[in-house]
């Protein structure tokens, strides 16, 4: 898959379950044309237990069983990756995906494919929207994210 280097920063708990697989969708405001791979960030503020619950409970509730939450949700650092597979209206996303609209109310829904966290997770600030990874942050992670693909491959 092609790496332009676009990273997507998001508030957690929403962040590491993207790259886990668990949250298969992220809505937004805004369109984007993007498509390909699409790094995920976690900003820097820390989710209250409060949130952490709620949102494991909705989707508990979307899966009709409790899928692995992880035990910890990092901030301030580069997680891992998605592939983007397509950007769609609400209207397309609800006749697309009926079984999965109950993940985003938002106006635009961004389709996200193998996810993949990273063991090692590299401190980062986050960015306005979707934005370029440093340089030398991207060639170090890039590899990283390689390897695991080969890896999980056998």
């Amino acid at each position: 898959m092609a790496d332009g280097g676009w990273c997507l920063s998001m508030h957690q708990p929403w962040a590491t379950l993207l790259v886990r697989g668990i949250k298969r969708v992220e809505g937004r405001t805004w369109y984007s044309s993007h498509r390909g791979r699409l790094w995920i960030a976690a900003a820097a503020k820390q989710p209250s237990p409060q949130e952490i619950a709620e949102v494991e409970a909705m989707y508990r509730h979307i899966y009709k069983k409790d899928p692995r939450f992880p035990k910890d949700y990092p901030t301030g650092c580069l997680l891992g990756c998605v592939n983007m597979t397509d950007c769609l209206s609400q209207e397309q996303f609800r006749e697309q995906f009926p079984n999965t609209c109950e993940e985003s109310a938002s106006p635009f829904v961004f389709i996200c494919t193998n996810a993949q966290e990273m063991l090692v997770k590299f401190p980062m600030k986050g960015k306005h929207k979707i934005s370029y990874i440093d340089k030398f942050l991207l060639s170090l992670a890039g590899p990283t994210i390689s390897c695991l693909v080969r890896m999980s491959k056998g």
